[in-house]
């Protein structure tokens, strides 16, 4: 039997009080293709080489010295190389693992010259008025930033500030996209009317929206605290200052707030895109295994 190939998985993640082994658990989970009985089974252990550079003989791998890392640990994961074992409880004992990575693939968001409207294939608009002006009234500033509108005796003055699609209008009804949500997200957005609405939206500065677009940072909400997660050292930069998001509830009644689910969903997207083959984009038909 020929020996898996190694396959990589890299990512790099700045957070204001660096990455809880326990989330970057749950994070692997949800990309990473396993049974449903591996799901919460699997186990990281430090691995004293770079593993590019070591090899493996045949047979079974010998289970590192050191224990894993506990997934309830809230402590920072440390930078260095990990192996992966599934967990066999009716035997309490490690198993080597060589799961792939859940394939995807997805075109890179596209960005009008104006943000407010943005032309159809037929060349009208296709993006709801509405859902704009709501989002404006809910919002009033960038929800990362806290960057104003400028007021002004015949309303705000929203220059600079965008209203940004968290899951992209052209991804409605497209496999690779909808195959990151949960039935519920779904729901929200099956139509490109219903993907349309403020609960699919938030107000951003102008750059701020283009880092979003191309999944340089996502946010990740935990106990109510939705802190802010950049991609790569170079990615972002200009959100070092800012280490979470106000989403707070709307003040207005008849607005949706920002769906929870969505923001989960883009977050899975960027860590697909980012968190494997050392950090490179996915070339189509390619698949990566994972040690």
């Amino acid at each position: 039997m020929n020996k898996p190939t190694l396959g990589l998985i890299a990512g790099c993640y700045v957070h204001s009080e660096g990455l809880p082994v326990s989330v970057f658990y749950i994070w692997l989970d949800r990309i990473m293709k396993l049974e449903k009985h591996e799901i919460g089974n699997m186990a990281l252990f430090r691995c004293p080489k770079d593993p590019r550079t070591m090899s493996f003989p045949m047979g079974p791998i010998p289970l590192p010295q050191e224990p894993p890392l506990a997934r309830t640990l809230r402590s920072s994961v440390n930078e260095g190389h990990y192996v992966i074992y599934l967990h066999d409880k009716q035997h309490n004992n490690f198993v080597p693992a060589w799961p792939q990575l859940v394939p995807a693939q997805f075109k890179r968001r596209s960005r009008s010259p104006s943000q407010t409207c943005t032309p159809s294939p037929s060349g009208t608009p296709s993006r709801n008025t509405g859902t704009r002006i709501a989002v404006r009234m809910r919002d009033k500033c960038c929800l990362i930033t806290g960057q104003a509108a400028v007021k002004r005796a015949r309303g705000g003055n929203f220059t600079g500030l965008e209203v940004a699609h968290i899951y992209p209008l052209m991804g409605v009804g497209v496999p690779e996209w909808t195959a990151t949500l949960s039935a519920s997200a779904r729901a929200q957005v099956l139509t490109r009317q219903a993907a349309d609405r403020p609960h699919n939206a938030m107000l951003l500065r102008a750059d701020i929206h283009s880092l979003f677009d191309d999944y340089q940072w996502s946010i990740w909400s935990e106990q109510g605290i939705h802190k802010i997660v950049r991609f790569e050292k170079s990615g972002a930069t200009v959100l070092e200052q800012y280490p979470t998001a106000n989403l707070r509830p709307s003040s207005l009644n008849t607005t949706d707030p920002c769906n929870m689910e969505l923001l989960l969903a883009h977050l899975h997207v960027a860590l697909l895109i980012h968190v494997r083959g050392v950090g490179k984009r996915a070339v189509a038909g390619f698949n990566a295994t994972l040690l």
